[in-house]
């Protein structure tokens, strides 16, 4: 395959995938809110841990939990692609899918592993909360306009969070916060902007908001 071959290849798929951003965005919104609804269960299981076993989850508790939340929520967001692939009449895997895949890989990937290495739950929720927004954004040349619009909202939480965790949360300049706190932290924002997100697709429609992107207008 030449480089030009190669290169109307690549454009074709992100046409593709341009075309279909309002798909994407109607099968987004199911998995935000999965996810959204998980993400305050794990704050119920933290809070559960503090208050009736009194015991607060450990680092390697708190790990587990919000890794099972993750599993769940990418088990929910696959089985809603392949509905909507079977639907479709299309293939599951498609070129469009390689693309986004390879998109977020590295950001996911880098998370994933650094997970393993960070043993303080407040910086394993700033890592998540920071590296999904990168992931969403690395998004950007096809994806619609409102997961753009929450991987901004992620990343800049990610940022203050990252500057000014010590003096939201550890006033007193001593410890760290407790897992039930950092808990509230990934609920919040894994938990709060996913349902607000799916909320607002819901609530405003796809057309509405296809037209209010100046993307659209340009197509």
């Amino acid at each position: 395959m030449t480089e030009s071959d190669y290169a109307s290849q690549q454009l074709r798929v992100i046409r593709s995938l341009m075309e279909r951003a309002t798909i994407y965005r109607s099968l987004s919104a199911p998995t935000a809110l999965v996810g959204g609804l998980l993400s305050f269960g794990g704050f119920a299981m933290a809070y559960y841990a503090e208050y009736q076993r009194q015991h607060p989850l450990t680092t390697t508790e708190f790990l587990i939990v919000w890794m099972v939340i993750l599993a769940l929520t990418f088990l929910a967001n696959t089985i809603f692609l392949w509905r909507g692939s079977v639907q479709r009449s299309e293939p599951f895997f498609t070129p469009g899918m390689k693309c986004a895949l390879f998109s977020v890989a590295p950001a996911f990937l880098s998370a994933l592993i650094l997970s393993f290495m960070i043993h303080r739950p407040i910086h394993l929720a700033l890592l998540w909360i920071s590296f999904y927004g990168i992931g969403l954004l690395a998004t950007q040349h096809f994806a619609p306009r409102s997961i753009i619009v929450l991987g901004i909202t992620f990343f800049l939480t990610g940022c203050v969070l990252l500057v000014g965790w010590k003096p939201l949360f550890m006033p007193s300049g001593h410890g760290e916060p407790s897992a039930l706190i950092v808990s509230g932290i990934m609920a919040g924002t894994f938990g709060g902007y996913h349902l607000i997100y799916a909320v607002a697709v819901w609530a405003l429609g796809e057309d509405r908001i296809e037209s209010a992107s100046p993307e659209a207008e340009n197509v």
